[in-house]
């Protein structure tokens, strides 16, 4: 499954770079920071539209050592989308324990891999939403890197449901920029390693606070 994975990534990562760059002014910034985090790392990013999957693979070198990226994904999608499991998506297996849900993406990180989380876990549709605690679980119990990468756009909503008005982004004024920050441990957010419940959320706050300060 892996190498099947890794050859989806790499086979539509230019033409969809092509795409964005003739949609939108995409730009990445912060790229020394990537190469800070390593080899195997969390992707922490803040969650503005279905396209953000692709904007975050668009944003990371054509590499192999950055391929594969996983992605939790909505059991929904994960449902009705056949071909989910094969472009790196994993299960959120919502409503069940940190335990159950994290430790698919634990193994991954285990094992070398890179794992893409959105801490706010759904998109943000301009109403502030809380930081999950699993993306606190995850980091804390892979002792892994968290590698923040805020999305800035000025797509407001226009691209909020599987790309939105085709034709308005055949105006070519929508941007996009993203910004990877500083690498930090899960320890960095409270002064030390997240247990229980109320500390999790906690961390899970401190890192979404690294994800909007990346600059």
């Amino acid at each position: 499954m892996r190498k099947i994975i890794i050859i989806i990534q790499l086979s539509v990562y230019w033409p969809f770079l092509l795409l964005f760059r003739i949609l939108f002014k995409f730009t990445v910034r912060g790229i020394y920071n990537l190469k800070e985090a390593g080899d195997s790392f969390i992707l922490a990013v803040n969650h503005v539209s279905y396209l953000d999957p692709i904007s975050v693979s668009l944003s990371v070198p054509f590499h192999f050592k950055y391929f594969p990226l996983y992605y939790m994904a909505y059991d929904y999608f994960y449902d009705i989308f056949f071909f989910y499991p094969f472009c790196g998506a994993v299960r959120a297996h919502e409503g069940k324990d940190l335990e159950f849900s994290g430790r698919p993406l634990i193994n991954l990180l285990d094992s070398g891999e890179r794992v893409v989380i959105f801490p706010e876990g759904a998109i943000n549709r301009g109403k502030k939403r809380r930081p999950r605690r699993g993306i606190s679980y995850v980091a804390a119990k892979s002792n892994t890197l968290i590698l923040p990468l805020k999305i800035e756009s000025n797509l407001d909503g226009s691209v909020s449901v599987l790309g939105g008005k085709v034709i308005d982004l055949l105006t070519g004024k929508h941007w996009i920029k993203m910004v990877f920050g500083k690498p930090f441990r899960i320890e960095d957010t409270i002064g030390k390693t997240p247990e229980s419940l109320s500390e999790l959320r906690e961390a899970s706050e401190g890192v979404f606070k690294r994800i909007e300060a990346a600059t």
